[in-house]
Formats: structure tokens, sequence, C-alpha cells
């Protein structure tokens, strides 16, 4: 208040003096006598409005050809894919074991983790020395359905990061000193995920959709679980997995065939295929899929929470379903951004949120539809209402012309984008042959992009967004458990910790437990083929 007291006076005084009689004015001009009648101002001309011009009419997209994809084998049965692409001198290349944190969620991200740790011939310091001296990069990670060991170099040094690769799988030291500092590093991330609502709410929405057991929904791991992994236990899901004719290698870039089919030849010739059959695909053992028979409401009570994490949805379709990319285009339409419905009305106009999206996880068996959320504690239920409705507006009515425009002409023009380098390439070849898509798949994607039709748009909808779908909310349960009984009053609440433990005495209704499936609940698509 001082500050701004001791501005107007000063204002003031200037103002007083700019008034006074001669000032500024050159030096000797004298103000003329007035007869102190008011002095009407001249009349002020209206500015012309402003005429924007009309953004130009889109063009039309520019040919894109997905590359050929070239396949050859090596005499210990490594699959090799080649896509050339000779217009700058790198290569990119990915080599996929068919071996997931679905197979061991534990085993699975410790074995990956490990094999940069140093080999039997080489320390650390040595392999990452010589792929650092080269300006390349080499590392792996675990994923759901398969690992991977990626790097990316020059083409004078591809050679040299495949040796360093080939040396990573096939011949891994795992020191043990190095695994004790894996599980640390393991029981930290846990504790951190604990901590992290959104980590909660997806967690338990998989857990939910999926039953008991199943490879895509299980619940976090214990710290004794991570306790419980030892240097034997990582070399035999080594052993196991790891092997030539379990594997391939997808290189994209500058590269050719048969240098590809040397390189892969020579480098990789002392890999030893398994014999006989490789293990079972865990999913094999999931036949049927269930949606919930009944709206039910898992709320995790997070003390503290100033707002509300909300996830809505419900298990959808396997990735190599035909109806993939109509519903991909329905999900935009909803929540695929920006200009989706839910942005428009949830965030610009009733302002409950800073993001809300739809989003689809992909699976060899079904995998999820989904939107994503947070809203204040307070607006929790107003939330919850205007998804719900926002659902059922797509399931019973027909979308705009704009709108199906819009987003075929969104999916149409950006893919050009999502190939532009060796390594997207090198992606989607590996989601082609994680999922078992056409060999195709990309060099028609546009085509099937332009053969959906707007009424597709209601139908998938009707089809892949239930209207009695998974919920999950995570807050404050004192807050928020009232406005989910104003907002939802047929649903049944189900409670948790940050554990993600079911808190109540009778379980049928808690995740991941085989009563969610009880009788009479609606059958999901049937999973599709696994390895």
């Amino acid at each position: 208040m001082f500050t701004r007291t001791t501005n107007s006076f000063a204002t003031a005084l200037v103002v007083a003096a700019l008034a006074a009689p001669g000032c500024g004015k050159p030096k000797g001009e004298t103000t003329p006598p007035t007869d102190n009648k008011p002095v009407e101002a001249p009349p002020v001309a209206d500015k012309p409005a402003r005429v924007y011009q009309d953004p130009p009419p889109p063009t039309e997209p520019r040919e894109v050809q997905f590359p050929d994809l070239q396949k050859i084998q090596t005499k210990n049965g490594l699959e090799i894919y080649v896509v050339e692409n000779h217009e700058v001198p790198l290569v990119s290349a990915q080599l996929v074991i068919k071996a997931g944190t679905m197979d061991d969620e534990q085993l699975a991200e410790m074995t990956a983790n490990m094999l940069g740790e140093g080999t039997k011939t080489r320390t650390k310091a040595k392999i990452d020395e010589e792929i650092e001296f080269v300006g390349g990069s080499l590392g792996a990670g675990a994923g759901v359905h398969d690992t991977s060991v990626y790097t990316q170099v020059l083409k004078r040094d591809v050679k040299l990061a495949l040796t360093l690769m080939a040396d990573e799988v096939m011949n891994p030291a795992f020191p043990p000193a190095a695994l004790d500092k894996l599980k640390e590093k393991a029981k930290t991330g846990l504790k951190a995920m604990k901590s992290n609502s959104d980590v909660l709410a997806d967690q338990l929405f998989d857990m939910v959709a999926y039953p008991s057991g199943h490879p895509y929904g299980r619940p976090l791991p214990t710290e004794a679980q991570i306790d419980a992994v030892t240097v034997d236990a990582v070399k035999k899901f080594h052993d196991t997995f790891y092997r030539s004719n379990n594997s391939y290698l997808i290189l994209s870039g500058d590269i050719t065939v048969p240098e590809a089919e040397k390189l892969g030849n020579e480098v990789f010739a002392k890999w030893k295929p398994i014999e006989g059959q490789a293990p079972a695909n865990p999913l094999n053992g999931f036949k049927a899929y269930k949606h919930p028979p009944k709206l039910i409401v898992h709320l995790v009570n997070r003390p503290g929470s100033a707002q509300s994490d909300i996830r809505v949805g419900n298990l959808a379709l396997a990735r190599k379903n035909p109806d993939w990319i109509k519903l991909d285009l329905a999900s935009d339409i909803l929540g695929g951004g920006s200009t989706g419905r839910l942005f428009l009305d949830v965030r610009e106009e009733k302002g409950l949120t800073y993001g809300i999206y739809t989003k689809m996880e992909p699976g060899v068996a079904p995998g999820t539809w989904r939107i994503w959320t947070k809203t204040k504690t307070a607006t929790t239920g107003e939330m919850l209402k205007a998804i719900f409705g926002h659902i059922t507006k797509m399931r019973d009515t027909e979308v705009t012309t704009k709108e199906f425009e819009d987003v075929t002409r969104e999916a149409i023009g950006s893919f050009p984008l999502s190939i532009e380098t060796a390594d997207q390439v090198a992606g989607r070849v590996r989601t082609i042959l994680t999922y078992g898509l056409p060999s195709d798949y990309y060099k028609t994607y546009r085509d099937e992009v332009r053969k959906a039709q707007i009424a597709d748009m209601k139908t998938m909808a009707r089809k892949f967004m239930n209207d009695v779908p998974v919920v999950v909310v995570v807050g404050r349960a004192d807050k928020a458990e009232p406005q989910i009984k104003d907002a939802l009053p047929d649903a049944t609440i189900v409670h948790y910790d940050t554990d993600l433990k079911c808190l109540e005495k009778d379980t049928t209704f808690c995740a991941n437990n085989n009563a969610l499936a009880a009788a009479g609940a609606a059958p999901a698509p049937a999973p599709a083929p696994a390895k």
C-alpha cells in the first residue's frame, strides 16, 4: 500500500507540473491567454474494422510411401528385417527378444537392465567407451510383450555397434553387485510410484479391467518380490528366452539386404537357438474376457490430495483388430487433444481441468480404451457427470461432418511425420511384428483411414465405449465419496489404500478378483492369437 501511495503522489506532481503554464514548450515561448471556456475535442473518426482473410484450404496430402520391408534369416534362425533409406548415412538397429514383463515382470526388467553392466569379454566402462567414441548409442529395455536392445550409429560404424549388441545378449556377465544396485533402484522407484496418483490410477484401472492373474493387469510388485530376484534367476531367464530363433533384428537406414545378411551371419553366428518348443505365451491361458456386471467405482483414498485423478473406460480390442483405425478416429473426436469434445467442453467451457484426453492401449490380447483426467477435489462429481454425458452422446448421436473431416484429415496429414527417421520406421516395423499386423499395414494406412465413414464413429462408440465402464478415482475419499454417490447414485463404491490393497471385507468386486467376471457380465472381444 505504501508503494502505491507514493507512486500515485509522484504521478500527481508530474501531471500538475505538465499542466502548469509554459510547461512542455520551447524556452521563451509563452502560453496565450484563455477565456476559461471549455474546449471541445475534435471528433474522432471510427477505425475501420479489421478484416482477416480465411486461411487457405488444406492441400491434398503429399504422397508418401512406407518403405518396403525385406526379410532374411541367418543360419541359426535369427530373422532380420531390412528397411532401406539411403538419404542419410545412419543405421538404426533394434534386436527384439520375444520375452517381456508378461513372462515375468521382475526378471524381464532386471535381465534387460543387466545387459549393459558388462560381458565376459568387456567391462561396462569398455562398452560405454567404444560406443561413445563413434558417437553412437546403445541401450536395452523390457516391454510388456518383448525386450529390445537398440543402437543408432553412422553406417561406417554399424558392425562395431552390432558386435557390442551381440556381446551383450550372448555373453552377459551379470555381476552380483550390479544386480544389488538395480534392486535398490527398483525399490526406490516403487516408493515413487506409490506416491504418484497418476500411476496409482492407471495401475488400478488395469487391475480392474483384466481378470485375475492376467499379465496386463498385475498389481504393483512388493519389495519382497524385488529382493527375491537372484543372479541365478536372471541367468535362467536369459538362457531360456535370449536365443537366436526367439529373436529378430530390425535394421533401418543406410544399409542393403546383402550387407545386412553378411553382418547377421558374421556377428550373431555363435548365438544358440532354442532346441524344441519355445515357452508358451502366458496370454494363451486367457480365452474369455468379461466386462463388469454393474457400475463400480474403485476409490483410492489418498489423504492430502488437492485433486482427484479419474479414469473411465473399458476393455476394447486387440491391436490387430480391423476396427482399430476406426475406433482410433472416434476416440480422437471425443478426446484426441485440444480439438476434442472433452477438451472443448470440460476444460474450455466448464473449467474443470487443465487437460482431459482419451487413450487407447494396444495389446496382443484385448487392450483398453480410457478417458484420462484430473480435477479439483471439490469438482469430482461434476467431472464424472460430464464424462458420462459425453460417452452417452458419442454412443447415441452421430458426429458432425466437420468433426469427422477434421479428424480424418489430421490422421492422413500427420502420418508422414511419423515415418521420417530411421528410428521411427524401425518402431513401426516393430509394431507390425509385435502385434501381428499385415506386412503392408503402414503402406495402406492412409487408404484405410479414407475408407472410414461418418456412421462408423457412432458404431465404434456403441461397440467399444461402454455405458457401464470401469471407473477409478484417486484422491481424498472423505471429500470425493459423497460427490460420487450424487453423480452416480447406482454405483457400488469399492475402497483401496495407496498400496492398492482392497479394504472391503466382501472382495466380490475388488480389483484383480475373479468375482469381477460374475455371471451376467457382457463378453469382451476374444483375444488375438498369440505366439
